[in-house]
This record gives structure tokens, sequence and C-alpha cells, in this order.
């Protein structure tokens, strides 16, 4: 333990500096209540760390695609920042958040791909840091779905989506999507277990795979909410990776009738019951507070180790995600308390030992 601590002394007082740097509740409630992309913009140039990101930027055309790319890549560049201060084995392992917004970014792709917005799809798949040097003439004019796997041929995600090649009728961003999504869960677990201490291979798995449970328990809820599909496909779809859920559990939710009693039996047999409300409009908000109180309880515990820049990126995606909403909301003209109802905060989800 103490060797632990002096190993990852640096890094943790980097990313606590860093953390330093995060909106105050003040600047959230000034910023839900500018009237426009370009008065958000300018207030964080003005009062913000995030003055840097906008260095010679006119704001006055700025667009909330241009503003959520930008703070994305500041992102990418806070941890490329924090590398220099990582052993190997926390290096290879913060190599899966490269990954990880790339499959983001991909089933993106997919999407556009599904409703012929070709052009954009093609101008996304130049941003994939894997797909970079990706040359203009070897994409096609009218990229088909099989073309754009093809491309993928000499990265790590082509393992997962070269499957749906020649089969049109399963190539729907929900199913590829999900294909996605356990390659990820799969990756997650091999890099724990082999560059990670046995220590901090638990605590990083706890965080993870409880948030693959949730993944599960949406879609299931989804499933019983709006999906017409039968129980074949369900288990087709699942990620086939559980933390605190039993297979018993997952097909009593299943074979349930209703939405109400798949939520009845998440309360009673599994330990995420607070995370779910019948009321709940939108299911992901009170799963993501609920994760978001379980990364800082567990940075707390484990500050000297891969859980610093965890919980450093995940504090930060949290942030710009509520920024987008923030934004989302001026467009729409909502008033700041009705904003602040989709808004994510750490410590405000119960998160259960």
């Amino acid at each position: 333990m103490i060797s632990q601590v002096m190993n990852n002394s640096a890094l943790c007082a980097k990313v606590q500096a860093m953390l330093g740097k995060a909106l105050t509740e003040d600047d959230y409630d000034a910023v839900m209540n500018m009237k426009s992309v370009p008065d958000v913009a300018r207030y964080l140039i003005e009062n913000t760390a995030y003055s840097k990101v906008f260095k010679g930027v006119s704001v006055s055309s700025l667009h909330r695609g241009q503003l959520e790319e930008m703070l994305k890549n500041d992102l990418n560049s806070d941890a490329k920042r924090l590398m220099p201060y990582m052993n190997s084995g926390t290096k290879k392992f913060m190599e899966l958040m490269v990954i990880e917004d790339s499959i983001a970014s991909l089933k993106i792709c997919m999407r556009l791909l599904h409703i012929g917005n070709t052009e954009e799809a093609v101008e996304r798949l130049y941003k994939i840091e894997e797909l970079k040097d990706l040359k203009r003439e070897a994409v096609p004019d009218n990229i088909s779905i099989d073309d754009f796997i093809g491309l993928l041929k000499k990265t790590p995600y082509y393992e997962a989506l070269h499957v749906f090649i020649g089969k049109p009728d399963k190539q729907l961003p929900f199913y590829m999507e999900m294909s996605l999504d356990t390659y990820w869960t799969k990756m997650v677990i091999r890099y724990a277990k082999k560059y990670l201490s046995a220590t901090e291979a638990k605590s990083v798995l706890k965080v993870y795979g409880t948030e693959f449970d949730f993944e599960n328990l949406t879609f299931l809820l989804r499933c019983k909410r709006t999906f017409d599909m039968s129980d074949e496909e369900i288990y087709a779809s699942i990620i086939p990776q559980y933390y605190r859920l039993s297979e018993t559990t997952v097909a009593n939710i299943v074979k349930s009738s209703s939405y109400k009693d798949a939520l009845n039996i998440i309360r009673e047999e599994t330990p995420y019951g607070k995370a779910f409300s019948a009321d709940d409009r939108f299911i992901e908000k009170r799963y993501k507070e609920y994760m978001c109180s379980l990364t800082a309880h567990t940075y707390g515990l484990n500050r000297y180790s891969v859980q610093s820049p965890i919980y450093y990126i995940h504090t930060r995606r949290t942030e710009i995600n509520n920024i987008i909403s923030i934004i989302e909301g001026i467009r729409y003209g909502l008033p700041a308390e009705k904003i602040r109802g989709y808004l994510i905060g750490c410590g405000k989800g119960g998160a259960s030992e």
C-alpha cells in the first residue's frame, strides 16, 4: 500500500489540481440563464478553465455541434496530459478511454448511415483515432454498411462488426451497437486483469461491472416499456457480462409481464432498486446519478491508484454532458429550473455498497 501511494502520488496530485477547475454551482446557475450558445461560450471563456478551449475561435457563430466537439477534444487533451504521471499498467488500461470514445463515434456513424446521411457519417469517420490516416479515396461515394465495416478491418472494432457483413437484415444500429458494447465489456475485463494489480482490478471491475449491469437493466426496462421483442431477441441483445446480477434475475425480468413487474423484480432481487423508479420519464438519469456517486465513493477509497484518472475522466464527461444538456435546454427555450432537472450531479444517486 505504501509503495502504491508513493508510485501514484504525483498522479493523484495532478488529478486533484485538475478537478479544482471544475464548474461550480454558481457557474451552472449562470450558464443555465444564458440565452444562446455564444452567450454560454462567452461565460465559459471569461469565468472558467474552459477559456483555453475557445482560443482563436469566433464564438458569435458557434453552434452546438462545434462546441461539443471542442469540449470533447479538450477532455482528450487532458487525458493525454495525465499520461506522463501514470505507471505502465495504468497507462495501458487508460488506453481504453480512446477505445470508448471511438465506439461512441462509430455508433453515431452507424445511425447516420442508417438514415442515409452518408456525408456526415464519413466526416465523423475521419475523427476516430484509429481512422485518422484514412485516405479519402478509400471511402466509396455511396458508402454501405458493408463498406463501412470493411474500412474498420485494421482496427479493433472489426472483431465486433465483421459478422454483419452481407447480412442486411441484421445491419440495424441496435444490433451492431450491442455487439460493440459486448466487445467493450470484454476489453475492460481483459485489460483490468492483465495490466492492473489484483486490488486495482477489483475496484475497477466494481465500477465498470456496475455500469454493465445498468446497461442491461435499462435495456430490459426499455423492452418492457417500448420494444416489441421476443425473449430470444432480448437474450441475444443482452451484454453477456453480469456483476451483481444473476441469470435467474435476468430471466425473471425477461419473463415479467410489464414494466412495473420488471421494476419490482429489480427492487427485490438486485442491489439497484433505488436507481429506478416507475415515475422516471428518463430511465437513464437516475442510474447515471448512481454511477456518479459510486465513482466518487470508489475514488475516495482508492485515490492513489488507477481510480484517480478514471474518476477524473468520468467527472469531466459528466460536466461536458451537462453543458450540452444546458445548451439544448436553451435552444428549446426551457427555464433554468426545468434545465436543471436534466443535469447529472455526483453524490445524488445513492450508490449502495
